[in-house]
């Protein structure tokens, strides 16, 4: 069953929206459907940090471009627990204010604004979550319902309608965007176990991408052609044919949804500008960058913050051992170490957020080709005109 019409998002709307100077920050259907109707990408930036958070945002508008900045379901606890107190609602409308204030203050500072979303990505266990992420002021969710407990594709796509059509009405209700996943992203280190043709065999079928679409009615669609989470261990098998063949189905049947392409870090500026011209519009970054803010800490010169590093390194190879799993990084263990990474010098922490910034330049520049796009949303955005 599709939900009901999204409602235009606005204050009589959506109480819950952050005011930032008597405005709100956007929703997915403006950022990607300008960014579809002018074919380039838009970076999702996971920001698991205020360095990170701060250098994405400051890329953004230096580069006069739109952005994403989201948080995934499973960062809400190792993240943002431990940069903020308190339940999951109150670090995701912490994290929400977090993004407000610091939009105001660079909005104050360049004299002019960029359109932004801010998105709550990889829900999957906890459905509760995004109505905590809607009332914290999120203006878009992922609803990552795509495993289920079948090997039926079409099975599991008719559960995903299930299980998101209980979720989406309320959401549009509000303004509130969704994005669906038809097909399991998976890690990179995973992927790199299976061969091509298995990867290619776990493909989106364009078939299942139209049910799922016309059975939730989306914002946006992730889908899998062989991109994955993390860093990639061999070179990735990335569908492009089948991204176009997705997208050219949608539109066939009257669904213009903007796809989602995950797993960006490690990709090429070619394999990016091949997505998009496939038709990818979103495309989620967030190992790069959290991996860009530690290796500035790590390279402290008083020692310090590589000693830092070091350690929650080992604290999560611990956790991974007590759990039966592989260790998968230090950033999985940020909110345990967040007080302590606090007192590291602030021009440690201020070199951290530059390091982000450059990255992120570089990325919005050269990947997304979202440079100077922002006016393109409207008057209200973008760099004042020159006399």
């Amino acid at each position: 069953m599709a939900s009901l019409k999204i409602a235009e998002l606005s204050f009589e709307t959506n109480p819950y929206l952050k005011k930032i100077k008597g405005t709100h920050l956007l929703n997915l259907r403006p950022i990607l459907s300008v960014a579809d109707e002018h074919e380039f990408g838009v970076l999702a930036a996971n920001c698991l940090r205020p360095e990170i958070t701060l250098g994405v945002l400051r890329a953004a508008f230096d580069l006069n471009s739109p952005i994403i900045i989201q948080v995934a379901e499973s960062q809400v606890s190792y993240a943002l627990d431990g940069w903020f107190s308190g339940d999951e609602f109150e670090r995701l409308n912490a994290f929400s204010e977090f993004v407000a204030k610091a939009v105001e203050r660079l909005w104050d500072e360049k004299g002019y604004l960029i359109p932004i979303a801010l998105h709550l990505d990889h829900l999957q266990k906890n459905d509760e979550l995004a109505f905590h992420a809607m009332r914290a002021g999120f203006t878009s969710v992922e609803l990552d319902f795509s495993k289920q407990p079948t090997e039926d594709r079409g099975e599991a796509v008719q559960m995903n309608i299930e299980r998101c059509s209980k979720i989406i009405p309320e959401l549009h209700k509000h303004g509130v965007t969704v994005e669906v996943e038809e097909g399991e992203i998976g890690e990179a280190a995973a992927r790199a176990a299976q061969s091509e043709e298995e990867i290619r065999a776990e493909f989106t079928k364009p078939e299942h991408a139209l049910k799922l679409v016309e059975g939730t009615d989306p914002d946006a669609l992730a889908v899998f052609v062989g991109s994955a989470h993390g860093w990639y261990l061999k070179r990735p098998v990335i569908g492009f044919s089948r991204l176009r063949e997705i997208y050219v189905t949608l539109k066939e049947h009257g669904r213009s949804v903007p796809l989602v392409l995950h797993g960006g870090t490690g990709l090429t500026y070619e394999q990016f500008h091949k997505a998009i011209g496939a038709g990818a519009r979103k495309f989620n970054y967030a190992t790069a960058l959290a991996d860009v803010f530690l290796r500035t800490i790590a390279a402290d010169p008083t020692g310090k913050g590589g000693e830092l590093v070091e350690r929650m390194t080992e604290t999560e190879k611990q956790i991974a051992e007590e759990k039966g799993r592989k260790p998968r990084g230090p950033r999985y263990v940020l909110g345990k170490f967040a007080e302590e990474i606090d007192k590291l010098d602030p021009r440690l922490l201020k070199a951290a957020e530059d390091a982000v910034y450059e990255h992120a330049r570089d990325m919005i520049a050269n990947a997304m080709g979202s440079k100077d796009k922002a006016p393109l949303y409207g008057d209200e955005f973008g760099r004042p005109p020159i006399d």
